[in-house]
């Protein structure tokens, strides 16, 4: 206390000036309508500045619960999405009724966001937020609302590992939607913008832009994912099959949130499988 004290008197000269400059300052601003309108919107432009540079701060910092809130809104839509059954009603399919799928859900999407991802390898992995706690198993599959991104592998309590479409030793059952020919989905370990469509036999129309989709053949994805649109197709060295480049439709360098599938049939499906594998090779 006593230092502020010898503060205040060694400098009282200053302090003084200052309180007689602001009392100036006010008589001027409150007998002066120029002064005084000009004070009022200075002030209001200043305090408008804080304020927006405030909101914006908020906001920034409130960015990853809107993200997190936007990701699960989306799984539960396309959740819906899948769930709906289409039935049509001439031969043509020219004509489709979606029936009422409250109590026909055979798929459950789970947000989850991506918190490590690895592109530069061969075998390319990810990770992801949600653990077993959050009713994830190995053999899930992962999408975006972009399309196919992979399926998960291994799972801890609240994190879980994926095996990404870019990994060489993955691969996807597909269809050229087009011709409804079934195929498989592999990356060659070289672009991770583009995957290698392989068993098209010549037979098939496959032109620049057509639609790569899942088929549905497998009990991890549903059918008709995006997975990508095909960016060049020719005939192999033996004519046996087709050589198709596909342009993947997700940036994998640029993931966020993802969606993690739960097919409510899949044990229901893999034992019927494993129960006559001999039937069903």
């Amino acid at each position: 206390m006593g230092q502020l004290l010898a503060f205040l008197f060694k400098y009282r000269a200053f302090f003084i000036f200052l309180c007689l400059e602001l009392l100036c300052i006010a008589l001027i601003v409150s007998n002066n309508d120029y002064q005084r309108s000009a004070y009022i919107n200075s002030s209001s432009n200043f305090v408008g500045g804080i304020t927006a540079t405030s909101d914006n701060i908020g906001d920034y910092f409130s960015l990853k619960r809107v993200n997190k809130e936007l990701a699960e809104e989306n799984a539960r839509l396309r959740e819906e999405l899948l769930s709906t059954k289409r039935v049509t009603i001439d031969s043509l399919d020219r004509i489709i009724i979606e029936t009422d799928s409250t109590n026909t859900y055979n798929y459950r999407l789970i947000s989850a966001e991506i918190v490590k991802n690895y592109i530069r390898n061969t075998s390319n992995f990810f990770m992801i937020d949600k653990g077993y706690r959050d009713s994830i198993k190995p053999e899930m599959g992962v999408t975006s609302p972009y399309g196919v991104i992979g399926k998960i592998r291994s799972v801890s309590k609240n994190f879980s590992v994926g095996i990404s479409l870019l990994n060489t030793r993955n691969s996807f059952s597909v269809k050229h939607k087009k011709s409804d020919r079934i195929g498989t989905v592999q990356w060659d370990g070289i672009d991770p913008k583009f995957a290698q469509l392989l068993y098209i036999t010549p037979d098939v129309d496959v032109q620049q832009g057509d639609t790569i989709v899942t088929s549905g053949f497998s009990s991890i994805f549903p059918k008709d994912l995006m997975i990508g649109v095909v960016e060049s197709s020719q005939k192999d060295a033996n004519s046996t099959y087709l050589n198709v480049k596909v342009a993947l439709s997700v940036d994998f360098g640029r993931l966020s949130y993802v969606q993690v599938i739960e097919n409510i049939q899949k044990v229901e499906q893999d034992s019927l499988i494993n129960a006559n594998p001999e039937d069903i090779q």
